[in-house]
């Protein structure tokens, strides 16, 4: 008998053998049993944590015969055995190949056709964000009244890809990540079974690498028993795999909390020269900073450094898998942020602004930063930055207004096409910090002389008007000249939400003429370092 793969071998095959998603099977099948069964249903999860399979046991119960006498499917009725047989009452559709207009019309004249032996005819869909917008619109109707013998599952990864008008005609299930504990479980179920020798710590390891995907964690199990028939170890796993072990994620936590830059620069270079995964480091270390965080709340477990310190970590390393995806050199970009958070912490507008207003703590900050007066140290402030620009609010309000006056969607389109050629510049000696902000940025309008960029934090926004000037000129050199303003997502939703009022009480926007030039940044730290300071303490370089 030719071998089956150890995922495909341990798929659930009833209810009972789901792991962590109780909801979900009591709702499904509470609705079996009070016979209200909706036509459509949207499943969507990461990868790997059994939205497909689901899907084919729920075809599987609402046509068992026998369903009502265990509260689960019995495998043994007729209808049962028709189903695992690939019955033709059961249409499963990859969407990622499927996914044209035409697909969409041949499955809605199918659908007219009753089912052959089952008492319903259930269409899965899987890797449904795939669908063409032709193809969603084609489906609509037929997803909101399909006969009554007619049931829909759709299934994805990307629910905020699939159109609003999809998901409010379906029931929908949000499928959670296997937590270590089941994945644990089940993989130590599985190896005794299978007779596979292996360490609490190789399944640790498997688990932690897994990141909740129950697939991905029994594929693991399944390649490392292919390479030995000893046991396995989690040196094994981390030869096999280019791995870095749960020890090296732990400590470099430890070490970016210490500040020991050596011992951070040390583990990315092994990672980089052995070739492991940066991708999946980065995510390793995030979800430990996330659970310790979690016990920090919950538990009440000492915490390294403060619990603002670890929410701005889990931000960065955030940033750095979003860089990663496009990145020409990996190690570059893990490098560059780890070590500028290391120098930087929680520092933020928000915070500094908060500790100023506040004498106690402004007293400690100006006695760290200021020499003692009574010592005539004259305090110098270095104006690194001669070209720096930003914009008056007024003039911030025009280009807000001249971008929706001109805004077309095919100027953002071609804009985005190539946002991501920004990269390029990451390492360019002017324009690489620039590039490196505007990748946190999303162009959101973009008319033909103007465009609003919305950036997730007030950091990011404050340091992108700084650089105001180098931000429109490398624009100008991915695309072509654009004024530019830059505003938060709530500031954003604002703009947009009193451009529809606007427009329903047929105001037209018309193109403004801004009232002056970008006011020189020089000046205006100058002047707000004199009235800190005083101008007698106040050097300019």
């Amino acid at each position: 008998m030719a071998y089956q793969a150890l995922y495909r071998k341990y798929r659930p095959n009833t209810f009972d053998d789901f792991i962590d998603q109780e909801n979900i099977k009591k709702i499904l099948i509470n609705s079996i049993k009070n016979s209200k069964i909706s036509h459509a249903y949207l499943f969507s999860g990461p990868r790997g944590i059994g939205k497909t399979s689901m899907a084919k046991i729920f075809a599987k119960a609402i046509n068992c015969l026998d369903f009502d006498k265990k509260s689960d499917v019995c495998n043994k009725c007729e209808n049962c055995i028709e189903a695992d047989n690939q019955s033709v009452d059961i249409v499963e559709i990859d969407a990622a190949s499927n996914n044209g207009v035409d697909q969409i019309r041949d499955l809605k004249n199918k659908i007219a056709i009753v089912p052959s032996k089952l008492k319903y005819k259930v269409y899965i869909v899987d890797e449904v964000h795939m669908l063409t917008n032709s193809a969603f619109n084609a489906l609509l109707k037929t997803l909101e009244e399909p006969p009554e013998y007619v049931v829909f599952i759709l299934a994805t990864t990307e629910f905020y890809e699939v159109p609003e008008t999809i998901v409010s005609r379906c029931q929908c299930f949000s499928f959670n990540r296997i937590t270590l504990d089941g994945l644990k479980n089940r993989l130590s179920y599985i190896a005794k079974n299978e007779k596979i020798l292996i360490t609490n710590d190789a399944i640790d390891e498997i688990a932690h690498y897994a990141n909740g995907g129950l697939r991905d964690a029994i594929g693991m199990l399944d390649k490392l028993h292919s390479f030995t028939k000893d046991k396995i170890t989690v040196d094994i796993f981390k030869n096999i795999n280019g791995m870095i072990s749960q020890e090296e994620v732990n400590g470099f936590y430890d070490d970016i909390c210490s500040e020991n830059i050596d011992g951070v620069l040390s583990l990315i270079k092994k990672i980089n020269e052995q070739g492991y995964d940066f991708r999946n480091f980065i995510e390793r270390v995030m979800l430990l900073v996330r659970d310790k965080i979690v016990d920090y709340y919950t538990k009440k477990i000492v915490i390294s450094r403060d619990i603002n310190y670890n929410v701005q970590l889990v931000s960065i390393l955030n940033d750095i898998l979003n860089r990663l995806k496009d990145a020409i050199e990996p190690m570059v970009i893990v490098q560059i942020y780890i070590l500028k958070f290391i120098e930087d912490g929680t520092l933020d507008i928000k915070n500094i602004s908060r500790e100023i207003n506040n004498e106690e703590q402004n007293n400690s900050k100006l006695e760290k930063r200021v020499p003692n007066i009574t010592e005539k140290v004259i305090s110098k402030v270095e104006m690194k930055e001669k070209n720096s620009f930003t914009i008056n609010d007024e003039n911030k309000t025009i280009r807000i207004n001249n971008a929706m006056a001109t805004a077309d969607i095919k100027y953002k389109k071609e804009l985005l096409t190539i946002w991501n050629d920004m990269n390029k510049y990451f390492m360019d000696n002017k324009y690489g910090k620039v590039a490196q902000l505007l990748s946190d940025t999303v162009p959101m309008v973009v008319g033909t002389d103007y465009m609003i960029l919305t950036a997730p934090s007030d950091g990011i926004i404050n340091n992108l008007y700084v650089a105001l000037a180098d931000v429109e000129m490398l624009i100008a050199k991915i695309y072509h000249k654009l004024s530019v303003v830059i505003l938060s997502d709530a500031e954003f939703v604002s703009v947009k939400n009193k451009y529809i009022e606007d427009r329903k009480n047929n105001i037209i926007y018309q193109v403004l003429k801004e009232d002056g030039k970008l006011i020189n940044m020089e000046s205006n730290l100058i002047n707000q370092a004199i009235d800190i300071f005083g101008s007698d303490l106040v050097d300019i370089e």
